[in-house]
């Protein structure tokens, strides 16, 4: 007689759909539970934007760069899957800020720029002498519990003054979150910065006292083969469900509480839960009888690129203190960030060469994105000449776009998710949305959504009255 299970499809292999689909084989091979898993790809490959390659004996990443090693999640899958022994840690502190035509280090210990002493703020070259004193002020008080979502840039302006907001919080929000901090709220960062304020009653006092999120060294991890070790190793796992060039491009609600998949517009998969794990930009495409536009209208996709540049050794005549460089909105560069790989990664630092990963772009600004490789290359180049005195010729260059592939969330985008979580609970149940989308940028971000969605969707199941009959494979 047939074995008898209920089917999850899993749409999507970034980090968030591989994550949930390991959670889910986990479990169920555990408590011998019968249910199938299948993940659902619509390319050729897994991984998303953790995207490595081998170039040489070198592996570079020219998606997402590092983990944020403060928060748990990642690192807790990273000892789960035995990744440790594996691991890459930041070196030389954090990096500098280039503003007004200079280079400016924060010589004192920051949490993602802003002194947590109060006093080091007369440090800050970068920062006006009324700019100091308003910090001073606006840190002195403590700010009433919110009572509304305000953006990330005016919860900052009112706890560390308009110019430490703009001019060294930004450039370490910008790049972490991929956000204009003018747009988002500030809980849609997921920032823990909020919750302590609260715990502690002010701002300096809740860094003071959590030393551990502190920028230094460690704060960030890779592989010494690249951030695709952690979706290589998951996608090993499961790869045996993993099915590459499906495209699902529709999800219905069907008979007995299930979910009837359009894959490739010629074949058809019915099943009990789905998990989405997407970007919000494929929602349009996935979804005909549901009507999401309402939630995530005012979401914008943004695009970023990236370049890796090796410059001869001793290239940088105005080389920054720490391992590479932030740049705020204020500017006339296109480029978001500079990591110094040599700097900042020991696998790279006795290379006979300077290797430079830029990444560029911003918001929703897809003017560089239309340039051909060699406009991108001309203008990168003119900025790392005045930014670093780089005056050399490079040796190589690998340029990688990502189109349309961040999104850039507004100030309602929590409300917004919770209601559409709400909706989809009452009217859609076992239709999850998880990624880059719904809670948050970032891997750790990811991961905490997989981790959370895998266990809602086996509550579902046991829940659930109507049984799919799947033969099971023989």
């Amino acid at each position: 007689m047939a074995e008898i299970k209920k089917r999850i499809a899993v749409i999507g292999s970034g980090i968030t759909g591989l994550t949930t689909a390991y959670r889910l084989q986990a479990e169920i091979k555990t408590h011998n539970l019968p249910y199938e898993v299948i993940v659902l790809e619509a390319s050729i490959r897994s991984g998303g934007k953790l995207y490595t390659m081998k170039f040489g004996e070198q592996f570079i990443d020219l998606g997402a760069e590092s983990i944020d090693s403060r928060r748990s999640e990642a690192v807790d899958l990273i000892e789960e899957l035995n990744l440790v022994d594996r691991l890459a840690y930041s070196r030389n502190g954090k990096q500098d800020i280039f503003a007004f035509n200079k280079l400016y280090h924060m010589d004192c210990a920051t949490y993602k720029g802003i002194p947590v002493k109060r006093s080091d703020i007369w440090k800050y070259d970068i920062v006006s002498f009324q700019g100091k004193l308003s910090f001073l002020k606006d840190t002195y008080f403590s700010k009433t519990e919110l009572s509304k979502e305000v953006t990330a840039r005016d919860y900052l302006a009112e706890r560390v003054g308009d110019e430490v907001a703009e001019y060294v919080a930004e450039p370490f929000f910008a790049k972490i979150y991929s956000s204009d901090i003018d747009e988002i709220g500030i809980h849609g960062l997921n920032e823990p910065l909020v919750e302590l304020e609260e715990e502690h009653g002010t701002l300096t006092r809740a860094l003071e006292d959590n030393p551990q999120l502190q920028d230094g060294d460690g704060n960030y991890v890779t592989f010494d083969q690249g951030l695709e070790t952690l979706t290589r190793t998951l996608t090993e796992k499961i790869e045996p469900i993993i099915r590459y060039s499906k495209k699902v491009t529709d999800v219905k609600k069907s008979i007995n509480e299930t979910y009837l998949l359009d894959i490739n517009k010629k074949e058809q998969l019915r099943v009990n839960s789905v998990v989405v794990a997407t970007d919000s930009a494929a929602y349009n495409q996935i979804f005909s009888d549901i009507d999401l536009s309402d939630y995530f209208k005012d979401i914008k996709m943004g695009s970023i690129g990236f370049v890796l540049f090796s410059f001869p050794k001793g290239s940088l005549n105005k080389a920054p203190k720490g391992n590479g460089v932030l740049l705020g909105r204020r500017n006339n560069s296109y480029i978001q960030s500079v990591v110094w790989l040599n700097k900042k990664w020991a696998h790279f630092a006795d290379r006979d060469e300077e290797l430079l990963g830029i990444y560029f772009g911003r918001s929703t600004d897809g003017i560089m994105m239309s340039l051909s490789n060699k406009q991108i290359e001309e203008a990168i180049l003119k900025d790392l000449n005045k930014m670093l005195g780089i005056r050399q010729k490079p040796n190589y260059r690998i340029i990688k776009r990502w189109p349309n592939a961040i999104p850039q969330f507004t100030l309602n985008h929590e409300q917004n998710t919770t209601r559409l979580s709400d909706f989809l609970k009452k009217q859609y149940a076992g239709l999850y949305l998880v990624g880059n989308g719904m809670d948050g940028f970032g891997i750790n971000n990811c991961i905490k959504q997989a981790n959370e969605v895998s266990k809602k969707v086996l509550d579902h199941l046991k829940k659930q009255k109507s049984i799919l009959a799947v033969e099971a494979d023989r």
